[in-house]
């Protein structure tokens, strides 16, 4: 009977140990390294929304803005736009006149670092390794449907890849296909 309900204790006392280890795993992941990422971002003096717990912005993101009438002109018609960027991702538009052009959000634990700002984004497609682009455990379900297409691809490959497609969107041949719509 002692032997019994000593290995119960050992046992009962290991499951303690591991559940309180799991829960600091957790709390490390979704609670503290995110906040000290937003720490960093706000340091540099990049704002963005207020995150909630576990969730971060998501509860916002799925959030319908009331739609302001922007593209209506002083005389009461609609006007004609190329811009739906704010009927498609309204909060992001939202967030952008709140914050600016550059500003972060929260998918989950996961920080998000949002740039509009065209000379950024410009200087980014410029000069940045060719090492950016998915991680490979994104990739890795995805690659059977996409094969090495230039969405899913990285490195030298999308570099090709782009080099080839480039010239098809030059303005000229984008005119020409828009004429004959």
């Amino acid at each position: 009977m002692g032997l019994a309900f000593m290995l119960l204790r050992i046992v009962s006392t290991l499951f303690l140990v591991g559940s309180i280890g799991v829960v600091i795993r957790l709390y490390n992941s979704l609670v503290l390294i995110p906040g000290r990422q937003r720490s960093k971002l706000r340091k540099q003096g990049i704002r963005g929304p207020p995150p909630s717990i576990l969730v971060g912005n998501l509860l916002q993101l799925g959030k319908k803005t009331e739609s302001k009438n922007s593209n209506v002109t002083r005389d009461g018609k609609q006007a004609i736009t190329h811009s739906c960027c704010s009927d498609v991702l309204p909060f992001l538009d939202k967030w952008r006149r709140q914050y600016g052009p550059t500003f972060m959000f929260s998918m989950g634990n996961i920080q998000v670092l949002h740039m509009s700002h065209p000379d950024v984004v410009k200087e980014m497609s410029a000069y940045t390794s060719f090492d950016m682009g998915r991680p490979f455990y994104q990739k890795q379900g995805l690659h059977p449907l996409y094969g090495e297409g230039i969405l899913h691809a990285n490195g030298a490959v999308w570099a090709h890849q782009r080099k080839v497609m480039a010239p098809e969107f030059y303005m000229d041949k984008v005119k020409s296909i828009m004429c004959r719509v």
